[in-house]
């Protein structure tokens, strides 16, 4: 049996189980006896009831705010690793590590993170040092 209090984020699967149908992350509004009020990552509120919460999968931690390596995560499948780069998205980081790999999310506007400012900022540093950006990754380059 799984308890779940307010605040307790979660893996909800889908109802489909098509191809492109994966988990998404939810967070607990309310619980109570035999019912679970979610809020998904859409902004959607479902109740679920005692039964069918059983079939929910408690979220890893780190999968919770994101994480700037996505080696980190507990949660490495395919629903973690997209949750991670729409949290990320959400709190404006573009750009996100898997190991020495960059990912990079077009955000469809104009950030002001490639200046000179910027790209001196990323000199002589390492990956992890900074947060992930395409800079950090043309310094390795350089070295």
């Amino acid at each position: 049996m799984v308890i779940l209090s307010k605040g307790d984020h979660v893996w909800v699967d889908p109802d489909a189980k098509g191809e492109f149908d994966i988990p998404i992350g939810a967070t607990v509004k309310f619980s109570d006896t035999g019912q679970i009020q979610l809020v998904d990552d859409e902004g959607n509120e479902t109740w679920v009831s005692a039964a069918e919460a059983s079939k929910l999968r408690q979220m890893h931690a780190s999968s919770i705010d994101g994480v700037e390596d996505m080696i980190q995560l507990g949660d490495l499948n395919e629903a973690g690793i997209l949750r991670n780069l729409l949290v990320r998205y959400r709190d404006g980081h573009i750009y996100t590590y898997t190991g020495s790999i960059l990912i990079a999310v077009n955000p469809y506007q104009l950030y002001d993170i490639y200046g000179q400012k910027n790209i001196i900022g990323y000199q002589d540093k390492k990956i992890g040092e900074k947060q992930p950006h395409i800079f950090a990754i043309a310094e390795i380059g350089r070295a």
